[in-house]
């Protein structure tokens, strides 16, 4: 039996480096559809604006769940719509 390396990287699958691109862009169009900027939807969710627009841009790599739960919310979209196809979208392997 191989023994864990606690040095070895885990090696992470490709989709999901496309996941921070996806979840930004899924968060712009739910607000294009509302008509709301970053700004809006930072005061209506009370998430700082810079970490919505981190998110948007997909600068941030692993937004936390209350954080997007914050923000479907204020959206109001149910979490699980928000989130239906993400990996699909990103070509699951």
């Amino acid at each position: 039996m191989a023994e864990n390396n606690p040095k070895q990287k885990r090696r992470t699958p490709s989709w999901c480096a496309q996941l921070p691109n996806r979840l930004g862009r899924r968060m712009t169009e739910y607000c294009l559809r509302k008509g709301w900027s970053l700004y809006v939807l930072s005061a209506e969710s009370g998430v700082p604006l810079t970490t919505i627009a981190h998110i948007a841009d997909g600068s941030t790599k692993n937004p936390g769940i209350y954080t997007i739960m914050r923000i479907c919310r204020a959206l109001d979209v149910p979490l699980a719509v928000f989130l239906d196809g993400l990996e699909d979208e990103c070509g699951n392997e």
